[in-house]
């Protein structure tokens, strides 16, 4: 097996490289290390990465930064056979850590190594643009991709990240985009069947409990289970909103009337006005006429190396 990491030196204001310079002091097997130059380059190293594996020399691939960085390998990799995608957290939310396995010192990456232990998870696809888009954490439409990308933008972020508080700025950016999101109406279809909800705040399609830096958001989630888990949050005030962020750390928000999940294997989200959308935490643009978005799961599709 040949070990390929992939840095991005941004993630976590600089966090990302310290951590690699703490491993790579005491790694003792042989590696190549490729760091990210550009937006979407950790995508392109991936995909090019992936391409050298072969059943008699398979390719483990390290995510050194946050949950982008961990999206970008996922979607250049994931699809290929005997490919092995692995994460050492070193972002502002790190949810992929909490849900999943990561890397947390030298020793475990050793081992790791030595015994090459594996688990088989599913992703979940979005078709965006006629594209198509692999999430390993959530999807989502509304506020929640609001805040992400508002966070993702700010200058804050990095000011937070230096404190080591970076999972402070989706609860901080929350309030601010509070008083600027515009409710908007969603039409959910699935099994020849559709819902429609009025004044919608936001739609979260999960493979794994958590988003926005720890907020449990979907409890009955499985990275194993062939489902996505879908929730829908409508009619309630402000106020309320807020306090269902503050309980949502806690999975209490499931007790509220406005609160709307529900498993599937399939669906498509449709919406009366533009809204914002995020995989993984990450924006994703949407054009102007696309007002629908059809998610799906795929069952046992990569490999995670723990």
């Amino acid at each position: 097996m040949h070990v390929h990491f992939i840095l991005n030196p941004n993630a976590g204001n600089g966090r990302a490289k310290k951590r690699w310079l703490q491993f790579n002091q005491q790694l003792s097997f042989p590696y190549e290390l490729h760091e990210t130059q550009y937006v979407g380059h950790t995508f392109v190293l991936a995909q090019d990465i992936a391409k050298l594996a072969t059943k008699e020399l398979p390719v483990c691939i390290v995510a050194i930064g946050g949950d982008g960085t961990v999206h970008e390998v996922l979607n250049g990799a994931a699809n290929v056979e005997n490919v092995y995608i692995g994460a050492i957290a070193a972002g502002s939310g790190n949810d992929f850590a909490r849900g999943y396995t990561a890397f947390a010192n030298v020793q475990q990456l050793e081992q790791f190594v030595a015994t090459i232990e594996t688990s088989v998870h599913d992703y979940g696809i979005a078709q965006i643009n006629g594209a198509s888009k692999l999430f390993v954490n959530n999807f989502g439409v509304g506020f929640d991709a609001l805040v992400a990308n508002t966070a993702n933008e700010s200058q804050l972020k990095k000011k937070l990240n230096k404190w080591s508080i970076g999972k402070l700025i989706y609860p901080y950016f929350v309030v601010y985009a509070l008083f600027t999101f515009k409710p908007f109406q969603l039409t959910v279809k699935q099994n020849g069947n559709q819902q429609r909800f009025q004044n919608v705040w936001f739609a979260t399609v999960s493979n794994q409990p958590y988003f926005g830096g720890g907020m449990n958001i979907s409890p009955q989630s499985n990275t194993s289970d062939g489902k996505l888990e879908v929730t829908v949050v409508s009619n309630l005030s402000k106020w309320k909103l807020l306090f269902l962020f503050g309980s949502v750390f806690f999975a209490k928000h499931t007790r509220l009337k406005e609160v709307y999940q529900f498993e599937t294997i399939a669906l498509e989200l449709e919406f009366s006005d533009s809204v914002m959308a995020h995989a993984d935490g990450e924006n994703q643009l949407l054009l102007e006429s696309n007002n629908k978005i059809a998610i799906t799961v795929i069952e046992k599709a990569w490999q995670l190396a723990k």
